[in-house]
Parts: structure tokens; C-alpha cells; sequence
């Protein structure tokens, strides 16, 4: 609950201090004004809750507040207490007349004073608004009265009948000026009190400043001690020590300084109690031991003491006046480290302490700053180490994947994923030369939206030109300040990217396309990023002439097959084209069934060997227009195993032969050459049954009609589980509007 505030107005610093200590043990929030006048400015400023007024005041007495507090509409309310000496009727009634709630004579009543106090506070317009509880007690002739504003003709009548004895009252007339000489005796005696009490209270408090700054250095230094003790990062190591060291030194401003072994200066480090204007500034100004202050400091290995005016140069002029220099060298045992300079705008004292205190912090931090070089220079090389292993681990894995793929695609891609690991970048694109048109494919990319897989860049709208004719990478540190910039590089300028390289892949001393990195930043890449890269690409150069002389061979291989197989088809004009169409029926299938990438190439290498075993079939019987005679149906059946037979003396084929074998085996176990059932029926062989089967009712034989579409699928339908596998006949059935087509 927040206190309630009383005003005092008197004018006697006995009676003042003796009621303010009352008020205050009774936890009211208490204030002191000398006159009327002065206890005016003090309602309008404090508001209080209530106010205790002397009468006999200077400039302005007591009756003269009251009426004024009762003549402004804002004050009027404030309930207030005459306490005075004045005893007589008359003075009663002109306080009361002046608008006092509650009139006391002194020397008054501790406890009644206050029960009347709290009364007024507790409900101050109800005490004001009703008569009977409003009073004015006073004591006259030795007897203590309390009249009520409603008792005012008994007032009045004590005036009257009393005017002879107050005005021959001698008694109360010596007790007066009695007390008023012991006011007087204890105000000089307060006075005197007063003033030994105000010296001592600036010796203390002199003290106590003195000890609150020693206590503050002693706490900054502990702080220094702390962050070197603790900090291996010297740049909040020297933030810190400059922050302690600008209350330490009790300095204006605070700067510091790293050297530099190759620049040979002190570089700008941390800076305390700078404008935000000289900030730039300071950043851009190091400092030498050409200038006579620093090395003066940096040859003496102490700090040093500088009055400004006393010396040739003017150092540091941009700070502007600078009275005062204290100069704190960082030493290590191998040579100069760094630099603190205090800068004092006005004249200070700089003593042997102040000094011996810099000596202190000099050393100090001078060890730490050696202690966390050394453990940067450590992190330094054991991150190098670590990226380098990382690199070489990297490398490895992008050899291993451009080993475990042959197919160019792949290798692409898979550089593209994991060059981000080895080289900081933002991008990464694979392009291939087109001569044809006259530009560059892009085949990959990561990292970039301006460039989509598959477009198309002719050489007149890069200048990756360059790198294609003449062999040699091309490093771009600003593409912002390249001119002119082609429309390739526009649009990568516009996407962020600032810096690139592009490597060329070469084969057989022949451009065949470019790997290039590019990064958001300016000068992102270094020389050894160049020489990873520069490794890479002959790799993937290599990878992708062997990917292109496999994918050779392969394409020969099933050029050969397909000559083998068209030769064998062409064995009679009815067969003509048989194998590839059965090839194209059994690998839509496969495909809607899901087999992999090695299965379908199996699958269509049997296909079209499926009926090679025919080639020692007469093609009397094969163009025969009659049905085939029970001798015939044998020899006819025996191609199966002839085709096993002679594919058998080709290892890379030997995957293919069951399905060439046993391609007329019946699912109910009643084909040939075998008789297999179900499931030990290879699945490539019983996606062939039923391919062979639909191409050989869907055409024209000698004996007959090629046969309808509605004829085949109930053909399919009566026969599966039988002759046909039924998972087989479903996906046939499924995709037939496409075999049909």
C-alpha cells in the first residue's frame, strides 16, 4: 500500500525535526517547507494528503496559507492542522475562520496528534463535510479545550468572559518566551550540530568515493583476469580488455591494435567511448612505429605518459583535442602483438599507481594474447588438416561413383551432389559443347534457377566461349564489374552470383564441355579450389570416354543382335519382323510390371533371340500354307533348345538362355521342350509366351488370316491358367489398347 504523504510547514528546525520523526515512525512519507510561501510551491509540486502548519512564519505566516489553499478550487480539499503556540480564543478563532480543519496548541499531544492525523487521512471530505466532527482544541489557563464548529457560540462566550485573564497571564506569557529561548539555545546548538555534521559527511563521503573507485578497478582488473584466463577468441578477448581498460584508466576514449607481420603496422582491433562518426575512421587507420608515441612505446616495453602539447608530432589527429596520451605496449616473446592507447580530452592526473596498474595489464594480456594465437594458430591448421582429409575423403567418393556408373548421366550428376562438399560454393553446373548448333547443352546443374536441365546457350551469349576454345579455365572474381556482361551472365548476376570458375572437360585433347562453381560473394575461390576442380574434370573426362566407348559396344552389340535376329526372321516373309514386335509386346509389359533396368535389357536381348534356333529350320516347312504333319510339329519344336544350344558358347548371353529355352513351356506344365509348371517357368520366358503368342495371332500366316483383336483377348482370357501365367495375362490385358495400337 503506497504511503500516504504529509506536508510540514514550519519555520523552526527543532519543531520541524521532531515532528518529521514523529510522522515517519508511523511509516507517512513526510516533506518540509521553511514558510507559508514555500509550503504553497510544495502542495502544488508534492500533492500531499494532508498538511501540519505553524502559524508564526515569516514572509508568509500560517492564517495567510490557509486562506490562500482555501481560495483555489484544486487545493481546497487537502485537509490541514494548525499546531502553534499561539493559545488565545481569538487565535483559535481566527484559524478557524481561515479554514483550518483541526487547530493544536503546543506543546501538543503525541498520541492525540496523531489519532487525529489518521482521522483526517482516513476520510477527509466526510471529516470537512459534517459539522460536529469538525473541532479546534487549544489549552488555555492550564485547562486543554476541544470545541466543535457547531459549539461556536461557546467560543465566543470563552472570548468574552476571558479577555481580562488572557491578556494578564503572565505565567503562560514567561513559559512563552521560555520556550522560545530554548528554541533558540537548541536551533544554535542544531546549527552548530548541522554544520560538523555536513564535514563529516564530505570527509565520508570523499572516502567512500575513493573506495567505490578503487573497488571498481578492482573488479575491472579481476574481469581482465577473468577473460584472459577464459577467452581464446582475441577478438572478445580484446573487446573486453579495452572496455575494462577505459574504467581502469578512467580514459575518454579507448583504442587497440593487432599487429601485422606482413604489413608491418598495427592494425585497428576494438575501440571504446569512439562517436559512431569516428568509428569508419578508426577502422581505416592503423598506425607504425614511425609515428614517435608508438614507438616510443613499442622500443621502452612499458607504457608511457604523453602530454600532447609537450611533443613535436600530434598524434592520432582525427580524434581531435587530445590533451593527454597513455600508451600500453602487447608483448610476446617472439615480438610486438598489439598496442592499448588511453586518449584523455582533458587535463589528468596519471599516477605512479595509475602506471604501475597499465605495467600489470600490459603483461597480463600480453600472455593471454600469445596463449590464444597460438591455440587460433592450432584450430588454423587442425581445420586445414581436417578439410584436407575431408577433401581427399570426398575426392574418393566422387572417384568410387564415377568408377560404379558407366553411364554419363550419372557420372554428372553425381559430381554435381558432392563438389559442394569439397568447395565452398553456391552452384554448380555440367555443360556439353553442341558444335552442331553452335553453343552449349547444360546436362546438370545444382544450386542456380537461370539455368534449367537441357538448355540450350549459343557460345554468342557466354562468355564460357572462351573456355571452350581455348582449353583453359576461366576465373571470375566480380562478375558485377565484367564488361561487357552476355546475356548468360546477366541472368546469373541478376540470381546473386558474383564470382565463378569454369573448368574445361577435356578428352583426347578435344573441349567436350565445362564444369564451373559459382558463389555469392566476391573472390570466393582460391587457387587450390582450382586445382581440385582441375583434378576432378580430368576424371570425369576419362569417366565419360569410357561411359561413351561401353555405351559403343553395347549399341554395336544390339546392332548385331538385331541383324542376327532380322536375319533369321527373314527366313520366310511371314515371319519378317517377328522378333522385334514380340521385343516391343514383352517389354511394354515388363515395364507396367516393374522390372528393373537389368532385367529389361535381358529381356530384350532374348527377345530378339528367341527364335533363333529356327535358323536350322527348312523354310519349306516355315512357308508351308497347310498345317504342319506330327514330323514337321517335332523338328519345329526343337528350336527352343537349338536356340539354348547355340547362345550357350557366348558367356556375356548366359542370362538370356532360359528364357530363349523355355519361351514355349505352358503354365499348366503341358509345353515344351521341358515341361516346367507355374513359377519354375522363368518370368521373362512366360512374358515372352504370351508377347510371342499375341504377335503370332495378330498376323498373317500362309495357313490362315492374321486374327482379331476380340478373338486373341478371349483366347487370352480362356487360356490363362493354363497356357499363359495369370498375373501376365492381367497386365496384358491391361495395356492391350496400347500392344494393339
Amino acid at each position: 500500500m503506497e504511503a500516504k504523504k504529509i506536508l510540514i510547514v514550519e519555520d523552526s528546525q527543532v519543531q520541524g525535526v521532531m515532528l518529521k520523526k514523529l510522522l515517519e515512525k508511523e511509516s507517512y512519507e513526510v516533506s518540509w517547507g521553511k514558510n507559508g510561501e514555500e509550503g504553497l510551491a510544495m502542495i502544488r509540486e508534492k500533492s500531499p494528503d494532508l498538511i501540519i502548519s505553524d502559524i508564526v512564519m515569516p514572509v508568509m505566516d500560517g492564517y495567510q496559507m490557509c486562506k490562500k489553499l482555501r481560495d483555489d478550487e484544486e487545493l481546497k480539499k487537502i485537509p490541514l492542522i494548525l499546531l502553534t503556540q499561539l493559545t488565545q480564543p481569538e487565535e483559535v478563532f481566527r484559524g478557524l475562520e481561515a479554514g483550518a480543519d483541526h487547530y493544536s496548541t503546543k506543546p501538543y499531544d503525541e498520541e492525540y496528534l496523531l489519532r487525529k492525523v489518521a482521522l483526517l487521512l482516513k476520510n477527509p471530505d466526510s471529516y470537512r463535510n459534517d459539522p460536529t466532527k469538525r473541532c479546534i482544541e487549544f489549552e488555555y489557563d492550564g485547562k486543554r479545550y476541544e470545541v466543535h464548529s457547531s459549539r461556536t457560540q461557546t467560543l465566543s462566550y470563552l472570548i468574552s468572559t476571558n479577555e481580562n485573564a488572557i491578556l494578564t497571564n503572565k505565567k503562560l506569557i514567561e513559559a512563552e518566551e521560555e520556550l522560545r529561548s530554548l528554541n533558540e539555545t537548541l536551533e544554535h546548538k542544531v546549527r552548530e550540530r548541522t554544520a560538523d555534521l555536513e564535514i563529516e559527511v564530505e570527509v565520508r563521503k570523499k572516502a567512500e568515493e575513493q573506495i567505490k573507485q578503487e573497488m571498481e578497478v578492482t573488479s575491472h582488473l579481476l574481469m581482465i583476469a577473468e577473460a584472459t584466463a577464459h577467452t581464446t577468441d582475441v577478438d572478445r578477448l580484446m573487446e573486453q580488455v579495452i572496455h575494462c581498460g577505459h574504467e581502469i584508466m578512467r580514459c575518454d576514449i579507448c583504442l587497440s591494435y593487432f599487429y601485422d607481420d606482413d604489413s608491418k603496422a598495427f592494425q585497428p582491433a576494438k575501440a571504446f567511448g569512439l562517436s559512431h562518426e569516428m568509428v569508419p575512421i578508426f577502422r581505416t587507420e592503423p598506425v607504425d612505429e614511425k609515428m614517435e608515441f608508438v614507438r616510443r612505446v613499442m622500443k621502452g616495453k612499458k607504457p608511457v605518459v604523453d602530454q600532447v602539447g609537450a611533443v613535436r608530432e600530434r598524434p592520432l589527429q582525427w580524434v581531435g583535442d587530445i590533451n593527454t596520451l597513455a600508451g600500453i605496449p602487447l608483448i610476446g616473446k617472439t615480438g610486438p602483438l598489439g598496442l592499448i592507447i588511453g586518449i584523455y580530452k582533458k587535463p589528468t592526473e596519471i599516477t605512479e599507481r595509475d602506471k604501475k596498474i597499465m605495467v600489470g595489464i600490459s603483461h597480463q594480456v600480453s600472455v593471454a594474447l600469445e596463449q590464444a594465437r597460438f591455440y587460433k594458430e592450432s584450430v588454423d591448421k587442425t581445420l586445414e588438416l581436417s578439410h584436407k582429409i575431408e577433401t581427399i575423403k570426398v575426392m574418393h567418393e566422387i572417384d568410387r561413383s564415377i568408377l560404379s556408373t558407366l553411364k554419363a548421366d550419372e557420372i554428372l550428376e553425381t559430381v554435381t551432389r558432392l563438389l559442394v562438399k569439397v568447395i565452398p560454393c553456391d552452384r554448380v553446373t555440367v555443360s556439353m559443347v553442341d558444335r552442331e548448333r553452335g553453343g552449349i547443352v547444360y546436362r546438370t546443374r545444382f544450386g542456380t534457377t537461370s539455368i534449367i536441365k537441357g538448355m540450350f546457350v549459343p557460345f554468342t551469349d557466354t562468355s564460357a566461349r572462351i573456355v571452350f576454345e581455348t582449353g583453359r579455365a576461366e576465373y571470375v572474381n566480380n562478375l558485377s564489374e565484367m564488361k561487357p556482361l552476355l546475356p548468360l551472365e546477366k541472368k546469373l548476376l541478376d540470381e546473386g552470383f558474383l564470382s565463378h570458375i569454369r573448368v574445361p572437360i577435356v578428352v583426347k585433347e578435344d573441349v567436350i564441355g565445362g564444369l564451373t562453381v559459382g558463389a555469392k560473394r566476391v573472390a570466393a575461390f582460391t587457387k587450390e579450389d582450382l586445382s581440385t576442380l582441375e583434378y576432378l574434370v580430368s576424371q570425369i573426362g576419362v569417366a565419360l570416354e569410357n561411359a561413351r566407348l561401353i555405351s559403343d559396344l553395347e549399341e554395336l552389340f544390339i546392332s548385331v543382335v538385331k541383324s542376327l535376329s532380322s536375319a533369321i526372321d527373314a527366313k520366310s516373309p511371314w515371319t519378317a519382323g517377328h522378333s522385334e514386335r514380340v521385343t516391343k509386346y514383352a517389354l511394354d509389359i515388363a515395364r507396367e510390371m516393374g522390372l528393373s533396368e537389368k532385367e529389361l535389357k535381358d529381356l530384350e536381348l532374348a527377345g530378339l533371340l528367341h527364335d533363333i534356333g529356327k535358323i536350322g529350320t527348312y523354310d519349306t516347312i516355315l512357308d508351308k500354307q497347310a498345317k504342319s504333319t506330327d514330323e514337321e510339329l517335332v523338328l519345329i519344336k526343337q528350336h527352343p533348345v537349338k536356340g539354348a544350344e547355340i547362345l550357350q558358347p557366348i558367356k556375356q548371353l548366359k542370362d538370356i538362355i532360359p528364357a530363349v529355352r523355355h519361351h514355349h513351356e505352358y503354365y499348366d506344365g503341358t509345353g515344351y521342350p521341358d515341361g516346367l509348371k507355374g513359377e519354375a517357368i522363368p518370368l521373362h520366358a512366360r512374358i515372352l509366351t504370351v508377347a510371342d503368342t499375341f504377335d503370332a495371332m495378330n498376323a498373317d500366316r500362309p495357313y490362315r488370316s492374321g486374327r482379331t483383336m476380340e478373338f486373341i483377348l478371349s483366347e487370352f482370357n480362356r487360356c490363362s491358367g493354363t497356357q499363359f501365367d495369370p498375373k501376365v495375362v492381367e497386365v496384358f490385358l491391361k495395356i492391350e489398347d496400347k500392344l494393339e495400337r
